[in-house]
């Protein structure tokens, strides 16, 4: 065992951890903001601090706008039904049915895009997890779709879908981690404003309101979670950071019982731990191949 391993393997739990905790902020913040409004203050915030931090460690590289366009152009596609969507869906559907259907819709997307996108095969191991994922999601769904509606539901697997397809396309950047982490964060900067602006929402009420001090918070639990995130993979494998990172729906479902009374039922619970074996199954796979640990 790398003496580095206990360190990788606790930031990327750490990271879990705030990435579940996006949906506490986002049921505080409520209607007091639009989706896709808190998703442009709270981009701003994060791109702000990336760059400071890319400026001091001199991480900035030149931009190649001519060869590299076609992927910025399709991160910013995507990142128009990331934000707007996965909001609604928190708000209603609630945290651990939500994060459940986007990490399914996450995982079921890397497949295909990777396949469409970067030449990437897809194996048995991949077949068997996007079909598990496929019954997982429809445990979810089923007992679900007539208390909280087809729209929440949705919402929050178009948002899974736009985010793995963001993924595999920062993948094919050659830019190092942080300013490709830079671009991500850019590029739903602008589709957020620019989606804010097409449906209307109305700008937040300024003044000394508590909604403006959690997105404050959220804001920097994406800082955390992003920077905790790369340095984990950086010291573990990417099999055993892929299988911690799971933790996201477990936390999610927690917060969602603790802080919000949310009780889901045992047809819902059954598939929320198949999509947590679904997600796992290539990961693993990875992890044994290698031969890593923890």
């Amino acid at each position: 065992m790398s003496s580095k391993s206990p360190l990788g393997a606790s930031l990327i739990v750490l990271s879990s951890f705030f990435y579940a905790s996006y949906g506490i902020w986002t049921k505080l913040i409520g209607d007091f903001m639009g989706g896709y409004t808190a998703a442009t203050f709270r981009s701003v915030f994060v791109v702000a601090v990336l760059l400071l931090i890319a400026h001091i460690y001199k991480r900035l590289e030149f931009v190649d706008w001519k060869h590299n366009w076609p992927y910025l152009a399709g991160m910013f596609f995507a990142s128009l039904f990331v934000w707007g969507p996965l909001y609604y869906a928190i708000l209603h559907a609630g945290l651990g049915i939500s994060f459940a259907i986007n990490y399914a819709s996450i995982v079921i997307g890397m497949f295909f895009f990777g396949w469409w996108l970067a030449s990437e095969r897809i194996t048995k191991d991949k077949w068997a997890s996007a079909l598990l994922g496929i019954v997982g999601l429809g445990l979810v769904f089923s007992p679900s779709v007539s208390n909280l509606g087809w729209l929440a539901l949705g919402g929050s697997l178009i948002s899974g879908l736009a985010v793995a397809a963001i993924s595999v396309l920062a993948k094919k950047i050659p830019y190092n981690a942080t300013q490709s982490t830079i671009a991500v964060w850019g590029t739903g900067l602008i589709a957020s404003a620019i989606m804010a602006l097409i449906i209307k929402e109305s700008f937040p009420q300024v003044g000394w309101h508590v909604e403006w001090f959690y997105l404050l918070i959220f804001s920097l639990a994406s800082v955390i979670a992003s920077w905790a995130f790369v340095g984990g993979v950086k010291l573990i494998e990417a099999g055993a950071a892929g299988i911690l990172g799971l933790l996201e729906i477990v936390f999610g479902v927690l917060f969602g019982v603790l802080f919000f009374s949310e009780r889901p039922g045992a047809v819902v619970l059954l598939g929320i731990l198949i999509i947590i074996t679904a997600a796992a199954i290539p990961y693993i796979k990875e992890f044994n191949l290698k031969r890593g640990t923890l």
